[in-house]
């Protein structure tokens, strides 16, 4: 899956949250908070190794990584 990018509205983006979280994503601030480096995430991502969702809402964007990925990887010592 490598990058999805998602546009959406402010009435939309709780649910779709909510959707995400589900799924198994997990916002790029909770994976940061927790020790994780959020450049080393997104370069995985860009390179194709990491599941990455990226939502635009209006002018920001917000970005939602796999949490079983994001953990391989921690555990890896690649972030």
């Amino acid at each position: 899956m490598a990058i999805k990018t998602i546009e959406l509205d402010r009435r939309d983006s709780a649910s779709y949250r909510k959707i995400l979280r589900r799924g198994g994503f997990l916002s790029a601030s909770y994976l940061s908070g927790s020790g994780f480096d959020i450049d080393s995430l997104k370069k995985l991502a860009l390179a194709g190794k990491l599941d990455a969702v990226r939502c635009a809402i209006g002018n920001s964007t917000r970005w939602y990584y796999s949490e079983n990925q994001a953990e391989m990887a921690h555990l890896r010592g690649l972030v």
